[in-house]
Order: C-alpha cells, then sequence, then structure tokens
C-alpha cells in the first residue's frame, strides 16, 4: 500500500523546515506526496451600495495566485530533484484548518505534516493555532514539527 503524505505549507520558515524535516525523516521510497497550500484573504469589495473597485479585488487575487505559485513551485522543485512522487493541491479560504482537513478525505491522505510557530498560550488565544486545531480534528496522524530558530 503506498502511504501518502500531505505537507502543508504557507510559505514561513517554520512550513519549510517541516518539509526538509519530513522529508529527511519521515519519507521512504515509494511513498506520495500532497503538497497543500491555502491562499488565506478577504476580499474588500467596498461598502454595499457603492461601486466595486475591480482593479483592487484584482490585484488582490492575482498577489494570492502569485504568492501560492511561488510556494508550490519551490517546493515541486524539490520533489522533482530528488525524484519524489508529488503534486500540489491549492485551496482558498478562511478555515486552513477545514481545507487540509477535506483535502485528508479527497485525497485518501495517511499523514499529514506541519510546522508550528510555537505561539504562546496569550497569542493563541487571540489568534488561533491552525496546527493544534488540525491535530484535534484531523482523523488521520498528525506531525507537528517544531524547529528551534
Amino acid at each position: 500500500m503506498v502511504r501518502k503524505h500531505l505537507v502543508a505549507l504557507d510559505g514561513k520558515f517554520h512550513a519549510e523546515r517541516a518539509f526538509d524535516w519530513y522529508l529527511e525523516n519521515f519519507y521512504r521510497d515509494g511513498d506520495e506526496v500532497v503538497i497543500f497550500h491555502c491562499s488565506q484573504f478577504e476580499l474588500h469589495v467596498g461598502l454595499p451600495g457603492m461601486a466595486v473597485n475591480v482593479e483592487a479585488v484584482s490585484k488582490q487575487v492575482t498577489q494570492a495566485k502569485d504568492k501560492a505559485e511561488a510556494i508550490t513551485q519551490k517546493a515541486t522543485e524539490t520533489l522533482r530533484l530528488k525524484g519524489i512522487k508529488g503534486y500540489v493541491v491549492l485551496k482558498s479560504g478562511s478555515k486552513p484548518e477545514d481545507l487540509i482537513n477535506q483535502v485528508v478525505d479527497e485525497e485518501n491522505v495517511n499523514h499529514v505534516f506541519m510546522g508550528t510557530r510555537d505561539l504562546g498560550s496569550i497569542q493563541r488565544a487571540f489568534v488561533g493555532s491552525v496546527s493544534t486545531a488540525v491535530a484535534r480534528s484531523c482523523k488521520v496522524p498528525v506531525t507537528i514539527v517544531k524547529i528551534k530558530e
């Protein structure tokens, strides 16, 4: 049976180090890697009844698309250079943890790997932690990779 692992990337240092850790410590020949990125943004279209600034909305969408492409292109290039089978899944929405769980189901993922920013308890209470939410709600094992800077 092929093991299929999801690696969540958001373009930040901790996620990139988690990807590196996964490749160095967990990946085995024959595994398949799902590179996941969630474009998390809110479109600001103005006040109800006012004209929408189409240019501003278009710019927001383009910036999110460019960021996603840059993040996933780097990861897919790493997989290609190492001869590892894998592919990218891009989603957009406001709750990455829900989208990760959705992709786990859709792609039949066996294990999820994520980095963590190691927020303190006060910060975590205000901004939340995607990795903690995924670990609590995911139906497959979740490895949260904590790398000291």
